[in-house]
This record gives structure tokens, C-alpha cells and sequence, in this order.
């Protein structure tokens, strides 16, 4: 996954609050064992507003959040968020801990009752490594609840950046490196899930779109989120390859400031 800066991600993430807040709101309770409230963790937490949100549903106890991005999860540990999360206070819910953590190396101390994770798989390419290391970290009968961007017919921005990427103005930048994402169809997380010893319950794609209002808002939100991209050019090449991406992509949108995307959401249960 990329390392996204945690400060710049605030400033643009309404779109992935919004998300998160409809994510929690469609949450099932999950009971913890022995009649104690579930314990969660939330793989890719970013800036911690969704893990605290969900930290602040009435049947959720303690909850983890972990982050590849350093930067992520200084934000998300700092006292504020800069978003108010109904149910919690500003220095976090009680319970909350967030730390440094890859999904395809993780591995918890004591059993969750419940893994979800919010728009950070499809930035993992070993996507069964994932699903067997959140496997390993649920309870017998625990569920996972993730969401995030999955194969469709139409082009995703990340597909527009990355063929961007490799075209002939910049793909000497881009020599050896690999796409940072991976898009797979409901059906190959299927297997995948199978695969991993989880059954699955759902898989769920919905096709969305948010209108940023603006080209520059968009183009705004696009220069954080292409890290994995700008990473490898120089800093005063970055404004000019995103301009290229978004351009390229509101003609697979037919608008420069509306995104359009799919959602897989994924549902499973350790065996």
C-alpha cells in the first residue's frame, strides 16, 4: 500500500468519511465471546476517523487500527482527527489503539470477532496473503467485513493512472516498477476467500459517484491519493502527471470533476 501523508489525506478525505460513515451504519453486531463487547480490527485504517467511528457503535469494545503509512498513523493516533465522530470523544474512543502494520504480515496477539477494512485492498497485490493473515486473526466463526474497488467494465482511475504511467511521456519513471493495485471481479474473491478457509455470505459490487464540484477538487483529491504513483518522479514533475491522469479520466467519466467508481463489498466468516 501506498504511504499516503496522513496531514494532506485529512484536508481531502471527505469523500472516504462518507463512505466510512455509511460503511459502520451498515455494519451487523457481532457478540464477543463471553458476553464482552466484539473486538474489532481494522486493516488500512488511513487517518483513523472510520476506525472511530466504528469504535463508537454501541456493541463494539476495543478496537485496532493498523497502517502500513507511518505518516497515516500518526494522524490517526494525534488527539484530533479534525472530523467529529458521533459517540466518540476528540482524543478517540476509549479502547482505540492504532499502530504500524502490514495486512500481509500481520499477526494478533489474542483473537478479533470482527476484521473490516475500507478501500485498502485493492492496494494490496498478494491478495491471498491478506485474506489468510486477517483469517488468522479472528476467532473461530468471526467475521470480516471489507469494501473496496473491484474489476468492472469501465476503466478505474488507478487503471487511467497506471496506463498513463507507463505511456511514452513518463514510463521511463515507471521501468520495473509494478502496478500498485490490483482490481479483481466478485467472483475471483470469491475463490480467493474460499481458498483462505473463509465462507462467504457476500459479495456485493455497487457502481458510485461523487461529484467533487470542481476540476481543481478533484484534481486536489487525485494528488494525494497517486503516491504510489508520484513517489517515483520528481516533485516538480507531479502536477503535470496528474493533470495528465485526470484529463485522460474524465474522458472514461465524461466529466472532470465526477468520480465514478465500483465497490465490492465483501463478506466472511472464518470456518
Amino acid at each position: 500500500m501506498p504511504g499516503w501523508d496522513g496531514e494532506r489525506y485529512a484536508e481531502v478525505a471527505t469523500l472516504q468519511h462518507e463512505l466510512g460513515r455509511r460503511f459502520a451504519e451498515a455494519l451487523r453486531p457481532v457478540a464477543g465471546t463471553g458476553g464482552r463487547a466484539a473486538r474489532v480490527v481494522d486493516a488500512g485504517c488511513g487517518d483513523g476517523v472510520v476506525t472511530r467511528m466504528i469504535a463508537a457503535l454501541p456493541w463494539v469494545g476495543d478496537v485496532l487500527g493498523f497502517d502500513p503509512s507511518p505518516l497515516m498513523v500518526s494522524k490517526a493516533s494525534s488527539s484530533s482527527s479534525g472530523v467529529a465522530v458521533e459517540g466518540a470523544s476528540s482524543s478517540g474512543a476509549p479502547g482505540v489503539v492504532f499502530q504500524a502494520g502490514d495486512v500481509t504480515t500481520f499477526v494478533a496477539e489474542d483473537p478479533f470477532d470482527l476484521a473490516v477494512s475500507l478501500n485498502a485492498l485493492h492496494w494490496v497485490r498478494d491478495s491471498a496473503a491478506a485474506l489468510a493473515h486477517l483469517r488468522d486473526a479472528l476467532r473461530p466463526g468471526g467475521r470480516l467485513v471489507a469494501q473496496f474497488v473491484s474489476e468492472g467494465a469501465r476503466p478505474s482511475l488507478e487503471d487511467v493512472a497506471q496506463r498513463v504511467a507507463t505511456g511514452p511521456a513518463w514510463g521511463s519513471h515507471f521501468a520495473g516498477v509494478d502496478a500498485p493495485h490490483v482490481h479483481r471481479t466478485a467472483s475471483e474473491w470469491r475463490a480467493l476467500a474460499a481458498g483462505a478457509g473463509l465462507a462467504v455470505s457476500g459479495a456485493e459490487v455497487s457502481d458510485l459517484a461523487w461529484d467533487f464540484g470542481t476540476a481543481p477538487a478533484f484534481e486536489a483529491w487525485c494528488t494525494v491519493g497517486f503516491t504510489a504513483w508520484t513517489e517515483h518522479l520528481p516533485a516538480d514533475a507531479r502536477p503535470a502527471f496528474v493533470r495528465e491522469v485526470t484529463a485522460a479520466y474524465a474522458e472514461v467519466a465524461g466529466s472532470d470533476h465526477v468520480f465514478r467508481f465500483q465497490q465490492l463489498r465483501l463478506e466472511v466468516a472464518r470456518t
